[in-house]
């Protein structure tokens, strides 16, 4: 019997915004996404964790979304099997509003599944109402909660899964 991936919307091969495209992310580039992450997130990412992935994590896939050799943002998923956790996903804030984190987040989905994922989960802040807007309008569902995930700010965590039931882990 052949898997068929869960449904989620295909994005557009024209990025929102003209001259952008992804690459693959670049360690020559990691100074600037931890800048990024520092100056967009409550409880950053750190530089280690970030090399980690890229250098050590054969799970782990990323790109960054640039127009020139400017960085507009980044995205990234750990693949398991079928199953791909979205780690982050971020939009320099002068770029937010123009419909890049759409794109960025649909585009990461469809790298996720030429790499073999069917299914996509991740865990956003409770309190992070236009991602959970976004995710949920992108085929997203809220499947639990991690009570105080980010324990730096004293935050839960909801859980989100693309698909239906029975969901793993």
């Amino acid at each position: 019997m052949k898997n068929i991936r869960d449904i989620w919307p295909d994005p557009s091969l024209k990025p929102p915004v003209k001259g952008v495209k992804m690459i693959a992310m670049s360690m020559d580039h990691l100074d600037k996404i931890v800048r990024i992450e520092n100056e967009s997130f409550p409880t950053p990412w750190t530089r280690d964790a970030f090399e980690y992935d890229l250098t050590s994590n054969h799970f782990a896939y990323y790109w960054e979304l640039v127009k020139a050799d400017e960085i507009l943002g980044y995205s990234g998923i750990w693949l398991m099997g079928t199953i791909a956790h979205l780690t982050t996903i971020c939009i320099v804030k002068e770029y937010c509003g123009m419909g890049l984190g759409e794109w960025l987040l649909l585009k990461t989905m469809k790298f996720g599944e030429e790499l073999g994922a069917l299914r996509f989960t991740l865990e956003v802040r409770e309190t992070n109402d236009p991602a959970i807007f976004l995710y949920k309008k992108n085929g997203y569902r809220i499947v639990g909660r991690r009570e105080n995930y980010y324990q730096e700010i004293g935050e839960d965590a909801l859980v989100m899964w693309t698909g239906k039931p029975p969901y793993e882990g």
